[in-house]
């Protein structure tokens, strides 16, 4: 099955929407099993009360459990790769212009979504005292291990590798070099060096550069996709081997960093490849939805984590696990229910903004 290339007013990929739908899935289940994390100035602990219902070791919820130790090696990975894919759509014909789209794409929503949503929803989770979410918000901005901006470190870090892409990719270029794989050399140089050596934590400059071998390695992918047919039945039974390793791994226990989160990156585009029928269908039958689905997925990343917090604060504090239709109400809060909640978030902030802006035009005219 080849894929179709889509063009309206930019250059835009049927398979890079469906692989973020699943990588955005991927994160919230990462982020859906945790009950403790501790931060520079906050965190939180949950303990597992005595009267737990046996659902929760049930095989549905063990399942997502399971799901999370196999995700959390490379969902990351795999936006950082998904980012330097859709880079290598189009040349960065403007140094400058692309690097201010990149301030209001990334920094801004780190700022603004840190300071008015993450930081005050995480205190209302318990996750921050008062005091701990005032001096968060001072250092906000630090980076680094046990850092206050939570999930929202993947955007100060993708941003520093995409202007430093960028930036390098401009510069051979004017050398007359095009070759994608040498920009790749380049940063995966770069990526070792700093997982050895810290140059500053501002921003998560230091994450950026530990990641940018992965853009790089999304950007020689994109060169190279069209030469590549993306049979389905590869696809599937790519998903199979997948799925039976780490059924053996959990014996084994082969954790080769590199392995796994390649690994990983293949199969998400395999099982995106394997969903394609799926998600066509949803596109022709509900167009509207779907699209609308796909361009609030950035949302969904903004939003879904802080409420995560909101939900063991009801969940532990009520005793709500121990009942059967307890923990199933746990598993869909934090999946499904934090995403509906942001995707809800996301429409009433749009309807405020296109309100503003209608007074707006009005006081003008």
């Amino acid at each position: 099955m080849t894929q179709q290339t889509i063009k309206k007013n930019n250059i835009r990929v049927e398979l890079y929407d469906w692989i973020r739908i699943i990588a955005t899935l991927f994160v919230v289940i990462g982020h859906s099993v945790y009950l403790k994390i501790v931060v520079a100035h906050g965190g939180v602990d949950y303990q597992l009360p005595m009267n737990i219902s046996p659902t929760y070791y049930g095989k549905i919820l063990s399942f997502i459990r399971e799901g999370h130790w196999i995700l959390v090696y490379f969902h990351m990975p795999l936006f950082f790769f998904l980012s330097g894919a859709v880079l290598g759509l189009k040349p960065i014909k403007n140094l400058l212009y692309f690097i201010k789209s990149k301030i209001k794409r990334l920094i801004i929503p780190f700022f603004t979504a840190g300071f008015f949503f993450m930081l005050p929803v995480k205190f209302l989770g318990n996750f921050y005292s008062f005091n701990g979410m005032i001096h968060a918000a001072f250092t906000f901005w630090h980076g680094g291990l046990e850092s206050d901006d939570g999930h929202l470190w993947f955007l100060a870090a993708l941003f520093w590798c995409l202007v430093i892409f960028g930036i390098l990719i401009k510069s051979l270029k004017k050398i007359h070099i095009e070759n994608p794989f040498i920009p790749f050399i380049i940063c995966f140089i770069i990526a070792t060096l700093a997982s050895k050596y810290s140059i500053t934590d501002f921003m998560e400059i230091n994450n950026g550069l530990k990641f940018i071998h992965w853009v790089a390695a999304g950007y020689v992918f994109e060169n190279y996709r069209h030469f590549y047919k993306f049979s389905y039945i590869r696809s599937v039974i790519i998903c199979i081997v997948f799925v039976c390793f780490h059924l053996w791994n959990r014996k084994v226990h082969f954790y080769n960093h590199y392995f796994l989160v390649i690994f990983g990156i293949i199969f998400s585009i395999a099982l995106a490849n394997v969903l394609s029928p799926l998600f066509k269908y949803l596109d022709a039958n509900f167009h509207n939805g779907y699209q609308n689905f796909i361009n609030k997925l950035f949302a969904i990343y903004l939003f879904h984590d802080p409420l995560e917090y909101l939900v063991l604060r009801i969940f532990f504090n009520r005793n709500l696990l121990s009942s059967s239709l307890g923990c199933y109400a746990y598993l869909f809060m934090r999946t499904i229910g934090v995403i509906l909640i942001s995707l809800l978030i996301s429409n009433i902030l749009d309807f405020i903004l296109v309100q503003l802006k209608s007074r707006f035009r009005k006081t003008i005219v």
